[in-house]
């Protein structure tokens, strides 16, 4: 039996994020640096260039490092802290503190896409519409696909060009596996509902692609409105099956 609380353990491409984080706060690297390359890093860091790469595209995502293609990896600003400490509060995986933390996520995000909208830069459309695409690609195979759907909210935050909505967002990903591993146990028993996924988030996209604030707002409150039925749902279902 789980105890009160649950210990989230990093994954190794987040070890590696907060080690290169630390070597930025620290001065290692300044704003305008240039990375060493990827076998060199990936020597320091005694990881693979998969997991180094995810990591440097994790930070590229929220903004610390800019990836300009031919000419290496750049410190682009500082990086955010996140805040865990609600999360230990948050404690175990049930459908009551998920139902809280998605009612965040929802008034959080609606504002997030209404803002992107407005602001996104190009290459910020094409970091988005890859996390739709991968996305895709992993449902498709079956999978939860729940790294790049977190990636695709995240990014979305990034376009904002507010720094608190990115630093907010960094508490997503958590949440978003834990949403995902109730959505598991009876995905099987609803597989169209992963074809909405994709249908809701591609509307979200075309939004902000377009420059639509107010769509791109009604798109994703009713992207986070479906999760929160969905989470309802799977939680009924499950006691269902229980009894």
């Amino acid at each position: 039996m789980s105890g009160p609380f649950t210990i989230r353990k990093k994954k190794l491409y987040e070890e590696v994020m907060d080690q290169i984080s630390r070597l930025i706060e620290d001065g290692s690297y300044n704003v305008g640096d240039r990375l060493p390359p990827l076998s060199e890093l990936s020597e320091m860091f005694g990881v693979g260039k998969p997991t180094l790469r995810e990591a440097l595209s994790a930070l590229a995502a929220i903004g610390v490092l800019e990836i300009r293609h031919g000419s290496g990896i750049f410190v682009k600003r500082l990086p955010l802290k996140p805040q865990y400490e609600i999360l230990t509060q948050l404690g175990q995986t049930d459908t009551e503190n998920l139902l809280y933390w998605l009612e965040f996520r929802r008034a959080m995000e609606a504002e997030t896409a209404r803002l992107a909208a407005e602001r996104r830069t190009e290459e910020e459309i094409e970091a988005i519409e890859e996390a739709h695409r991968r996305m895709e690609e992993e449902i498709a195979r079956g999978e939860t696909a729940s790294h790049w759907d977190y990636l695709f909210h995240h990014r979305i935050a990034v376009a904002t060009h507010n720094p608190i909505f990115v630093q907010l967002s960094l508490n997503n990903e958590y949440m978003l596996e834990k949403y995902f591993i109730l959505s598991l146990r009876q995905s099987r028993a609803t597989p169209w509902r992963r074809e909405m996924v994709i249908l809701e988030h591609g509307r979200i996209l075309e939004a902000i692609r377009k420059g639509r604030p107010l769509e791109a707002r009604r798109a994703m409150l009713y992207h986070i409105e479906n999760t929160i039925r969905k989470v309802k749902f799977l939680e009924e279902l499950s006691q269902e099956t229980d009894k």
